[in-house]
Formats: C-alpha cells, structure tokens, sequence
C-alpha cells in the first residue's frame, strides 16, 4: 500500500513525536492517508476511534 520512501516518512513523523497529543495527529494523518477516498475505510477508522475513545474515558 505503502511505499517504502512513504513508509520512511512515516517512521521518522511518528519518531518525532514527545507526546501522546503528538502522536494523535501524525497518525490520524496516516489513517486519512491509508483511507483515502474509500468511504468504507473512513467508516471503519470512525469506528475504530469511537471504540478506542469509548475504551479509554469510561
């Protein structure tokens, strides 16, 4: 899906990162990337992020 120049890019954003609010974006950033304009992935990454966020604030 990647390429491996891409998959460098990624690898060094998300080394890059000191916090969690950081890492957040760069990989929501990469969720949209990997999503593209595939609405059934979009609504696969909502609802893996209303499960993780439903899991972490109860």
């Amino acid at each position: 899906m990647l390429s491996p120049k891409q998959v460098a890019y990624w690898e060094a954003r998300l080394a890059a990162t000191a916090t969690n609010k950081d890492r957040a974006r760069a990989l929501w950033d990469l969720a949209r990337t990997l999503a593209g304009d595939d609405e059934a992935r979009w609504a696969d990454l909502v609802r893996m992020l209303q499960a993780w966020t439903q899991a972490h604030t109860s």
